[in-house]
């Protein structure tokens, strides 16, 4: 969303767009996520009235369901940004994890030679 697309909308709307822009560019020059903790108490230092638990309800709407993407393990993840360290993100599951030790397993039993020479 655009600011000119909020023309004669709520200022508080407007404001919330301004600063969840702006953290999520300050999220992704430190190429980390931002806690939800954090980003509530930057929203409340400019002036804007939420609490934590209202962030699951606002990233569900205008503007914000524009900018973020997920909360996910305590920490907001914006629109393109990978996700926490240990989620499903950046990470290989279990799953996965399991699927390359096999297939490394299968390389070296290739390659060792078999005690009875076979």
């Amino acid at each position: 969303m655009r600011l000119f697309e909020f023309a004669e909308d709520d200022p508080l709307r407007v404001k919330l767009s301004v600063v969840a822009n702006k953290l999520k560019s300050n999220s992704e020059y430190a190429k980390a996520p931002i806690t939800t903790q954090d980003f509530v108490a930057m929203l409340q230092k400019q002036g804007l009235p939420i609490e934590e638990s209202d962030i699951y309800d606002l990233i569900k709407k205008e503007p914000l369901s524009n900018i973020i993407d997920s909360i996910e393990q305590g920490h907001v993840i914006f629109k393109g940004q990978q996700k926490p360290a240990g989620g499903a993100g950046g990470q290989e599951g279990p799953d996965q994890n399991e699927k390359t030790i096999q297939a490394m397993a299968k390389k070296q039993i290739g390659k060792t030679p078999s005690p009875m020479g076979l």
